[in-house]
């Protein structure tokens, strides 16, 4: 191993030890309500918290949080698939993945409204909204969220023809994560001036910000890794090709303008 290889090995291990730290450090600050007063941390105080779940206190946030965790787990799933079945592999060609670009949408969704949030509260807009309307506040903050989830859909789709789905994917989660590691920092300071002006912190839309920053955040680690550990097969698959079945060694079978494996027929440069 060269000392380059030693560093990018070493770095992809250090890449793979925070995303399980930040993991199991987002799941124990998402578990909060559990350990003192209900509505206090978590999840309460934004959209991720229907307003009818409050009432249920610790049952209801739970059953909001497994629905929560459920739909994430299983946007990372369809951001990962190539498109028909249930098989998690990486097609280079093809056309747009819809499974993909909706579940980044809804990433880059959230985001939006993370940004919103913030600016309304600058002004104190995010609360009295949010409680519009005798509670009704949160479903017109809803429709808007479903309003730019449709836009981000649009312009996803048509970016995406540019070029190989690889490069796509890989593009997606590095804007996501940048974003909302920006969107974070942003936010984290304006939320501890808010919090001192006004009460309930969880309430705040700089909270909202921090919770929705964190939630694609925690998102993206997943694919984000994955992604990571593909790259390196589809770059020693390029350099010393090998049949994604059997292992059989693709040189020679190549070279010849060969388009399957002689070992098991798989298709030659379909997948990684």
């Amino acid at each position: 191993m060269t000392r380059w290889q030693d560093r990018a090995f070493r770095l992809r291990r250090l890449i793979l030890v925070v995303g399980i730290f930040y993991t199991v450090a987002a799941l124990g600050w998402m578990s909060t309500p559990y350990w003192g007063e209900a509505g206090f941390a978590g999840l309460f105080g934004t959209p991720l918290t229907p307003g009818e779940l409050w009432e249920l206190e610790q049952l209801g946030y739970g059953i909001n949080l497994v629905l929560v965790l459920g739909l994430g787990l299983l946007g990372q799933w369809a951001f990962l698939r190539p498109g028909k079945g249930f098989t998690v592999r990486l097609a280079t060609q093809g056309r747009p993945l819809k499974s993909a670009v909706i579940a980044a949408a809804v990433m880059a969704m959230l985001l939006t409204a993370g940004l919103i949030s913030l600016l309304m509260e600058l002004p104190n807009w995010w609360q009295p909204t949010m409680e519009a309307h005798d509670g009704w506040g949160i479903v017109y903050i809803w429709a808007g969220m479903l309003v730019i989830w449709g836009i981000w859909a649009a312009v996803f789709f048509i970016y995406w023809r540019q070029a190989d789905r690889y490069t796509q994917l890989g593009k997606m989660i590095r804007w996501l994560i940048v974003g909302s590691v920006l969107e974070t920092f942003i936010a984290v300071p304006v939320h501890v001036w808010a919090a001192r002006q006004r009460e309930c912190y969880c309430c705040r839309g700089t909270y909202t910000t921090l919770v929705l920053a964190g939630t694609v955040l925690l998102w993206a680690f997943g694919p984000g890794i994955i992604l990571l550990y593909w790259r390196e097969k589809y770059r020693r698959q390029r350099v010393l090709p090998n049949c994604i079945e059997c292992g059989y060694d693709l040189r020679g079978t190549v070279a010849a303008g060969r388009s399957e494996c002689p070992e098991c027929g798989c298709g030659i440069n379909q997948e990684s």
